[in-house]
């Protein structure tokens, strides 16, 4: 099994930041817009058990993905399993704490086997990681701006 973590200090509430993230709409805020990220069956928000059906581009090729809420806390984490696609194992936990002085820590952690076959050739464990580091830097920035500018205003 393989493990990627990553965080983030945000200049708002956990429950602002946890609100961001538990959309659809602000995942795709805050998403690479090369990843192509395309939901085709969504809700407004996440709940437990809600599904997300969702489409990205990886290295070439789009992936018709389903995620599956697992957990839900609000405002302190959720998690989603992938239920369908690529991934022989795909579990996504988002971790929210308050950070003291004020403000917010966004931690994503994520545990996953690489697809098998052919695929598994070209979406290996290093590239995933390297894909996963990439695109949360990438999130987490865009997180930090949209934050810093309400905090600004």
């Amino acid at each position: 099994m393989e493990s990627f973590e990553a965080r983030v200090e945000l200049p708002c509430t956990v429950e602002a930041a946890f609100d961001m993230v538990a959309r659809p709409e602000g995942i795709k805020k805050i998403s690479p817009p090369e990843m192509g990220l395309y939901f085709t069956n969504s809700p407004e928000r996440y709940a437990l058990g809600s599904k997300v059906e969702f489409k990205v581009q990886a290295m070439g090729l789009v992936r018709e993905i389903t995620h599956q809420v697992t957990a839900f806390d609000d405002p302190r984490s959720f998690t989603e399993e992938q239920i369908a696609g690529p991934f022989r194992h795909w579990v996504h936990e988002h971790i929210f704490e308050a950070r003291d002085g004020g403000g917010s820590i966004v931690i994503d952690r994520i545990q996953f086997l690489p697809p098998g076959g052919v695929a598994g050739m070209i979406m290996t464990a290093a590239r995933i990681l390297d894909n996963l580091a990439d695109g949360f830097d990438y999130r987490h920035e865009q997180l930090e701006r949209h934050f810093q500018e309400l905090a600004d205003s």
